[in-house]
């Protein structure tokens, strides 16, 4: 038995080497695989808090809603309006001298059930008044927590500005502070 090599067995040997080669070459690394699969496994997660969100009216916020009411809910009045005021001026002086804990203590109390309770009674009166006055609390809440004192002072004087805001559309006076 002799084996004889034909140009045509040497040809096709050639040719399936030649395809096994280039489909080696032509392969991705593993790193580009694994990291397609990360952005696939990424656009499905935040696909699915998107959809989560929005169904379970994530689309709107608390403040489209309204505060929750707190213990206190007194009737208000002008004088009330008045004295919040000056509450929230003895805020800023706290905040202002860099004292964070007296500005808490002093918020955190009657005045912050005060923003609180009034604001059903501005949202029957303009919602958007009543927006503005949960989006100006809510940001003294958060900043009281995060930011230096003297930045905070400026939420609260917005709050200050939202609440006589709130007075006036109620039918008292803005508090002169």
């Amino acid at each position: 038995m002799s084996s004889s090599l034909s140009l045509s067995d040497i040809n096709v040997a050639y040719s399936r080497r030649r395809a096994r080669t280039r489909a080696q070459k032509q392969s991705l690394p593993d790193w580009v695989w694994g990291a397609g699969l990360g952005v696939i496994v990424l656009f499905f997660v935040g696909g699915f808090f998107l959809i989560s969100n929005l169904s379970s009216g994530g689309g709107a916020s608390t403040c489209e809603r309204g505060l929750a009411p707190l213990a206190g809910g007194n009737p208000h009045s002008a004088e009330e309006f008045i004295a919040e005021d000056a509450a929230l001026a003895q805020v800023v002086n706290a905040l202002n001298s860099g004292d964070r804990s007296t500005a808490e203590n002093l918020f955190y109390g009657d005045v912050h059930a005060f923003t609180h309770n009034i604001e059903p009674d501005v949202r029957e009166a303009d919602e958007q008044i009543a927006i503005d006055l949960c989006e100006a609390v809510l940001d003294v809440e958060e900043s009281l927590e995060q930011l230096p004192p003297p930045s905070v002072a400026g939420n609260v004087q917005i709050l200050r500005q939202r609440l006589a805001d709130a007075a006036e559309v109620l039918g008292y006076p803005r508090p002169l502070g």
